[in-house]
C-alpha cells in the first residue's frame, strides 16, 4: 500500500496495487483509507506469475523490494510484460550487493554478522532477517537482471545503483 500511496502524489488516475497476501492488502487498504485515496487506488489479491488482468492494461508496472521472492523469476516478469502497453514503462526498486571496495567488504559484514543479530534482538520472526540476507545475496543483479528483462522481451532496459549499491533501480519498457 506505502508504494500505491506514493503513486497517488502523479499524474496517474487509477493505480491498482496487487499482492499474494491478504494480510498486507488488509494493511494497505487501512492505509489508503486513512489517507482517502480509496477512489484512486485499487488493491486486488493475485499472483504476480499469474496476474488477473488483460493483455496490454497498464502504463506502468513498479515492484519495491518484491521480484526477489517470486517463486519463478522468469514467469513473473513474463506475466508483468504481458500485461504492460507497448511503449508501458515497467520500474523495479530491489536490493542488490555492493561490488566497489569498501562498500562490498561493510555489506557483506553488516548481512552476515549484524543483521542476525539485529533481528534476535528486536524480531519475533529471526528467519525473515536470514531470508532478506539470503535472497539479496543470492537473487542476480545489476547487468545479470538487465540480460533477463531483455531475454523476456524488455527493451531500454536500464539500472541504478542506490546507496552504494544495496538497492538498484532497475526500469525498462516494452
Amino acid at each position: 500500500g506505502d508504494l500505491a500511496i506514493n503513486l497517488a502524489k502523479t499524474e496517474a488516475s487509477r493505480i491498482i496495487g496487487l499482492d499474494i497476501s491478504q494480510g498486507m492488502l488488509d494493511v494497505g487498504n487501512q492505509k489508503i483509507a486513512k489517507k482517502q485515496l480509496s477512489n484512486t487506488i485499487d488493491m486486488v489479491l493475485g499472483d504476480s506469475e499469474n496476474m488477473p488482468f488483460e493483455d496490454n492494461g497498464f502504463d506502468a508496472i513498479t515492484v519495491a523490494f518484491g521480484v526477489r521472492n517470486f517463486e519463478n523469476l522468469e514467469k513473473g516478469l513474463k506475466e508483468i510484460l504481458r500485461v504492460l502497453k507497448p511503449g508501458g514503462i515497467f520500474v523495479i526498486l530491489e536490493t542488490s550487493v555492493p561490488t566497489k571496495s569498501p562498500y562490498k567488504e561493510g555489506y557483506r559484514l553488516y548481512t552476515k554478522n549484524l543483521l542476525p543479530v539485529i533481528g534476535r534482538l528486536f524480531s519475533k520472526d529471526q528467519s525473515a532477517y536470514r531470508y532478506l540476507s539470503e535472497s539479496a545475496s543470492v537473487f542476480p543483479y545489476g547487468e545479470e537482471l538487465n540480460n533477463i528483462l531483455r531475454k523476456i522481451g524488455f527493451i531500454n532496459v536500464k539500472d541504478d545503483p542506490q546507496t552504494f549499491g544495496v538497492a538498484t533501480i532497475y526500469s525498462a519498457s516494452k
